[in-house]
């Protein structure tokens, strides 16, 4: 068990650097931290999280706190029981140690826009941490905690993951229990950890969806003969050489390992993102359209969401369903020819917050605020499959680069054991960002 007073200490140096917290409650992890150290003076351990403290975006009930989803109109809302998550976080040991800022109602990728005000990169602050778990990334990154809890409806945890150098991985579609986390997008909201290491990821999923110790150890398994296919068309279209760079390396360093390369295509599926905003947002204004009755408490991305959501023809929801076949299509029949995807998390590494367009230097530019984090990880919360984000690499500017594994529904063990693999064969993950100024 570290002391908590150092976790503290480093808390409050990055709240200050990077605006990682919406809520520190440092009183009450001393009062539960001193518990489960005369617990463990006594031989009592809760289980495998024992005295570790992890924090919570702040879509995730626990008790007596607020969920505002870093939204102004929540504010106030105290949650009267843990989300089921969190009551597994604490049953095995866990210190809550705060909940993290994120993008306002998840409902975005980059993290600018919150309540909160702006997470920061701890690699550059002025950049953005990407979104919309952001927070709970950029904890993970500076070393705060080890474990940090997100959810990922379209990138959500691996987006942030990948701009902050850190672990991070979208669980199959209904594998862990949703109960009290506050919804984005029902059929496509999931919940993953962010970690500084596989093993620590392995852990912390076997935790929150209750699956034992046994599947730690089956995470720990050296993965042999592993059919790799690194896709082209989409997956290498619109992506800074960087990052192409970044996924030929871990594909490489995958096949070293005793892969098999493979070929697994999924064609062009640029349209999935159109089919994404087209099924996520009615769904978001499903749950909270009635914020469009004080648009002044939203900022005006979120209510542009909203109000796209609200207005959705039939015509144009049946069409995403359609297309949300078309990809899964897609996707079975690559995986017929390869086991594992690898592919850019994001098109680009972590851009400034002034930029309003990304240029990677192939095809048109991203938009920072419409869609651009998220090009390449929407298509994978639409068919509902495990993908895990890893730190790939560095830009000649120092900042973390990422890629995505791709896996079968339920494959989530074979991801980790690939992911445990590749960082035990790189160091990507061992660089500790400086502590530097919020001015950077």
């Amino acid at each position: 068990m570290e002391d908590l007073e150092r976790v503290l200490l480093r808390a409050e140096h990055w709240d200050l650097v990077s605006n990682v917290f919406s809520g520190l409650h440092a009183e009450e992890a001393q009062e539960v931290a001193r518990a489960r150290q005369e617990e463990a003076a006594r031989g009592e351990l809760r289980g495998p999280l024992h005295g570790v403290a992890v924090v919570v975006k702040d879509l995730f009930d626990v008790e007596g706190w607020e969920t505002t989803g870093c939204c102004r109109a929540y504010r106030g809302a105290v949650a009267d029981a843990d989300a089921a998550v969190v009551a597994r976080l604490r049953a095995a040991g866990a210190i809550i140690l705060g909940k993290t800022n994120m993008h306002e109602l998840a409902a975005g990728g980059t993290n600018a826009v919150s309540a909160c005000g702006a997470c920061r990169n701890p690699w550059d602050p002025s950049r953005i941490s990407g979104g919309s778990s952001g927070g709970s990334a950029a904890a993970v990154a500076a070393r705060v905690v080890p474990i940090g809890l997100g959810t990922d409806t379209g990138g959500s945890v691996r987006i942030p993951a990948s701009l902050c150098g850190t672990v991070g991985l979208k669980t199959t579609f209904g594998t862990v229990d949703m109960a009290g986390v506050m919804p984005l997008a029902r059929t496509l909201d999931t919940v993953g950890p962010l970690t500084l290491t596989v093993d620590d990821a392995a852990l912390a999923h076997a935790v929150i969806a209750g699956l034992g110790e046994g599947f730690v150890e089956e995470t720990a398994v050296a993965p042999e003969g592993v059919r790799v296919a690194v896709p082209g068309g989409f997956f290498a279209e619109r992506a800074h050489r960087d990052v192409l760079r970044a996924v030929a390396e871990a594909r490489d360093v995958l096949i070293g390992m005793g892969g098999r390369p493979a070929r697994g295509e999924v064609g062009d599926i640029a349209y999935g993102n159109e089919a994404w905003l087209s099924i996520a947002w009615p769904e978001f204004a499903a749950d909270h359209g009635r914020l469009l009755r004080r648009p002044e408490s939203l900022y005006p991305l979120t209510r542009r969401a909203l109000e796209r959501g609200s207005t959705q023809t039939a015509v144009e929801m049946v069409r995403a369903q359609q297309d949300r076949a078309r990809l899964r299509v897609a996707f079975a029949e690559a995986f017929e020819e390869a086991d594992v995807l690898v592919a850019p998390a994001t098109p680009f590494a972590a851009p400034r917050f002034e930029e309003e367009q990304v240029d990677v230097g192939s095809g048109p530019p991203h938009g920072l605020h419409t869609g651009g984090p998220a090009w390449f990880t929407r298509v994978v919360n639409l068919v509902g499959l495990p993908a895990l984000s890893l730190p790939a690499g560095f830009t000649d500017d120092g900042l973390p680069l990422g890629v995505q594994l791709i896996g079968r529904a339920g494959e989530e063990a074979g991801l980790l054991r690939l992911g445990r693999a590749f960082q035990r064969a790189t160091d990507h993950h061992l660089r500790v960002p400086e502590s530097r100024s919020a001015e950077g």
